[in-house]
């Protein structure tokens, strides 16, 4: 279970979100909208422990997330970026050595090898569909599922396949939160927090 209370989330002198209040419960899926750059994506991070929130606390499991404990509690969390290709790693043998890479370059920017490589074609929906199963699949005991924009690139039918996914690991007891500004997502999760409306 993740809690957001009284949070002041701040970026670049700009306050995204205010006295935000919220329970992420085990076993449903909570849906964060609004306008595109509204904040959704910096909200997840600061659910991740990348982005600090100015006022307020964010809870895992009754916890105070800190920078401190931020890596202890991301290793509960399995994480689909909007970004996919950034995962693509996962679906085909790199060509590349393996290397050691930093947690946060993993999580939030192409490796830092990638910009020495040709970028790849576009995925296709069906790759991205079958490269979110995967790193579901492969989440394993971990509790928590933030998603950001999963089905952004889908259409309606793989946007269903999507949420069926992420309603089975909610059935399993875990918190699923997803970003996102697709009707089709917005009326199925169990929560909504829109942030147009703080």
């Amino acid at each position: 279970m993740l809690e957001v209370k009284n949070a002041t989330i701040t970026i670049g002198g700009k306050t995204l979100a205010e006295g935000l209040s919220f329970m992420a419960k085990d076993g449903q899926i909570t849906c964060i909208t609004g306008e595109e750059g509204v904040g959704k994506t910096t909200l997840l991070r600061t659910l991740m422990g990348f982005q600090p929130v100015a006022e307020g606390f964010v809870s895992v499991d009754g916890e105070l997330l800190t920078i401190d404990s931020a890596p202890t509690f991301r290793s509960l969390m399995v994480y689909l970026p909007q970004e996919t290709r950034l995962l693509a790693h996962q679906l085909y043998e790199p060509s590349w050595p393996e290397s050691e890479a930093e947690e946060y370059a993993v999580w939030n920017m192409p490796l830092p090898h990638s910009c020495l490589e040709e970028q790849p074609e576009p995925m296709t929906p069906e790759e991205i569909f079958h490269l979110a199963e995967k790193t579901l699949s492969e989440g394993g005991e971990r509790s928590i599922i933030i998603a950001d924009e999963p089905a952004a690139f889908l259409p309606s039918d793989l946007t269903l396949r999507m949420l069926e996914l992420l309603r089975r690991e909610a059935a399993g007891g875990k918190t699923v939160l997803i970003a996102s500004r697709k009707p089709q997502i917005i009326d199925y999760a169990d929560q909504v927090i829109n942030l147009n409306r703080l």
